[in-house]
C-alpha cells in the first residue's frame, strides 16, 4: 500500500485545473475556492452552481472537453469525469507538467487523495486510509464531528467524541500562548495538555472566556520555564 505524505497547501492564487464538472466537480471547484485558488473548469457542460459561479468570474469555464495542454502551468489538477482515457490522458499531462493530481476514485493515477474533512473555525482535520477504505474515513470523520447516529453522542456510549469542539476553545488558546510569550517565557507541552480540561472546554462553551483564559494562564505560568 503507498504510504502518503500528509500536507496542508497553500493555494492562494495558484492556477488550479478541474476537468468535469459534475457534482464531485462542484464540490472539489468549491473548496478550491475556499483556499483562494485560481480555478479554470474545463468541460463541456457544468452544474447550475458552477454556471453561476463562472457568471460572477469565479472559475474560468472552457465550455469544451479535455485538450493537451490544459494543465500548462497548473500547480494542482482535479479530474472528475467517468471517462477511463480522459482520466490517463490527465495523468499523463499531469506527469509531464509535474502537476499534482486527483483522480477522483482512481488511486493508482493520483499524485496525491483528497482526505475526508472536518472543520470547525479555525480548525481542519484530514482523515486517510491511504485510499483502501473511503467508507472507514467517513465513519471516522462522522464521529468525530458528532453528526452520526444520535445515540453515539451519549458520553458512556463508547463512542462518543468531543474532539472537534476544541476548535471552539481556539482563540482562547491562541491568546494565552500570545500571553505566555509576550512574558517572555514558555510552558512545557504536558503542561499545555494537562490544563486542557473538560472543565475548560465547558467554560469557553458556556460564554465565559475571560475566565477560561485567567485559568489557563495560571496553570500554564506556574510551570512556566
Amino acid at each position: 500500500m503507498t504510504r502518503y505524505y500528509p500536507a496542508y497547501l497553500n493555494l492562494t492564487g495558484k492556477r488550479c485545473v478541474v476537468i468535469g464538472a459534475g457534482v464531485v466537480a462542484e464540490r472539489k471547484v468549491t473548496q478550491l475556492l475556499a483556499s483562494e485558488a485560481n480555478v479554470t473548469l474545463v468541460s463541456p457542460t457544468a452544474t447550475n452552481v458552477i454556471e453561476k459561479l463562472s457568471d460572477a468570474g469565479q472559475v474560468q469555464w472552457h465550455k469544451r472537453p479535455y485538450e493537451q495542454g490544459d494543465l500548462a502551468g497548473a500547480t494542482l489538477a482535479i479530474a472528475a469525469t467517468d471517462d477511463e482515457s480522459v482520466n490517463r490522458e490527465v495523468h499523463a499531462e499531469a506527469q509531464r507538467e509535474n502537476t499534482l493530481l486527483n483522480v477522483v476514485d482512481v488511486t493508482p493515477l493520483c499524485g496525491f487523495i483528497a482526505p475526508a474533512i472536518i472543520e470547525r473555525g479555525p480548525v481542519t482535520v484530514a482523515i486517510s486510509t491511504s485510499g483502501s477504505s473511503p467508507a472507514l474515513a467517513r465513519k471516522l470523520r462522522e464521529l468525530m464531528n458528532g453528526d452520526q447516529d444520535p445515540a453515539h453522542n451519549e458520553p458512556h456510549s463508547g463512542a462518543y467524541c468531543r474532539c472537534m469542539e476544541w476548535a471552539d476553545a481556539a482563540g482562547v488558546l491562541g491568546e494565552a500562548r500570545a500571553e505566555v510569550r509576550a512574558q517572555g517565557t514558555s510552558a512545557p507541552p504536558e503542561t499545555w495538555q494537562a490544563a486542557m480540561t473538560t472543565e475548560l472546554l465547558d467554560l469557553v462553551q458556556a460564554g465565559k472566556t475571560d475566565e477560561a483564559k485567567d485559568r489557563l494562564l495560571d496553570a500554564l505560568l506556574a510551570t512556566a520555564r
